[in-house]
């Protein structure tokens, strides 16, 4: 009996194939597949409307202005452990400006801050004035430095 029922097996296998597969009727819609049109994208190009650095130094009316070369004689030293910070600002533009004087003291092995002081001074245009920011930190001085800068705040 089991050959028997191997035999069937095998008949109906091969007549199952034989069949073949269905074929759509006329009124069926074959399947497919509809992708919408997608949008290029395209790389973003920087303009150039970048202020040209040689404008941005001397002084001017309302434009742009450099303050890195207003604060002159900068000197930060430590007294012992007790830092302290002057210098000379200068407003060499035709306008007035409020600027920001920083110090910050940072570590040399990795630039990290320590400390830091900020204070901020309006200064007439043409108008010059010594800066003093005493004893903004007091800690050791090994194995780290000081650093100074200015910036001008917004109008």
């Amino acid at each position: 009996m089991p050959t028997v029922a191997l035999g069937l097996s095998a008949s109906l296998v091969l007549a199952l194939a034989a069949c073949g597969q269905p074929t759509p009727s006329p009124d069926s819609v074959a399947p497919t597949v509809s992708v919408p049109v997608q949008p290029t994208i395209t790389a973003d190009t920087p303009s150039d409307d970048v202020p040209d650095p040689g404008s941005t130094t001397a002084a001017s009316d309302g434009g742009l202005f450099d303050a890195a070369s207003s604060l002159t004689s900068a000197n930060c030293a430590a007294n012992g452990e007790s830092w302290s910070f002057t210098g000379t600002l200068t407003n060499s533009d035709s306008q007035e400006h409020t600027f920001t004087v920083a110090v910050f003291i940072v570590k040399t092995s990795d630039s990290s801050d320590v400390a830091g002081k900020e204070v901020d001074i309006k200064l007439a245009a043409g108008a010059a004035t010594p800066v003093s920011i005493k004893n903004f930190h007091t800690g050791p001085t090994k194995g780290v430095e000081c650093l100074s800068g200015v910036t001008v705040k917004g109008s």
